[in-house]
């Protein structure tokens, strides 16, 4: 989603206002003349019905109808479920991607199929 915003800065030219990217020009970062920023990333897979968000060291995940929070930095392998311990940030973050959600286009159900081990002939071991 940074590729075109940046790739545009960097030819020195805008997008057309009509269609604004929802990515971030990362050419200060990139170039060293910046720091990088923090900044909210929310993603959604059509496979068991996958939907994230990232805030922070906080992401909150939802994914075949159960919902988890975790610390990916203090807990890379999201294994500590925080949803019960830290009830206020897994809310915020729920109401944050479905407010985000509701900006985007609906998923069309034909759009791709979701695949298994078996269905691709270069997985081993897959009987």
């Amino acid at each position: 989603m940074d590729w075109l915003p940046t790739l545009l800065s960097m030819a020195a030219t805008q997008p057309d206002p009509a269609y604004p990217p929802d990515g971030m020009n990362l050419t200060p970062m990139l170039t060293g003349n910046a720091a990088p920023v923090s900044r909210k990333l929310f993603w959604r897979y059509k496979a068991n019905t996958q939907r994230a968000m990232r805030d922070g060291d906080m992401k909150w995940l939802q994914i075949a109808g159960n919902t988890f929070l975790f610390n990916v930095v203090s807990d890379p392998l999201e294994r500590a479920n925080l949803k019960g311990r830290m009830p206020d940030v897994f809310k915020r973050l729920a109401d944050e991607y479905a407010a985000w959600n509701a900006t985007m286009l609906p998923e069309d159900g034909l759009s791709s199929a979701s695949f298994s081990g078996r269905d691709y002939a270069d997985h081993y071991g897959v009987k």
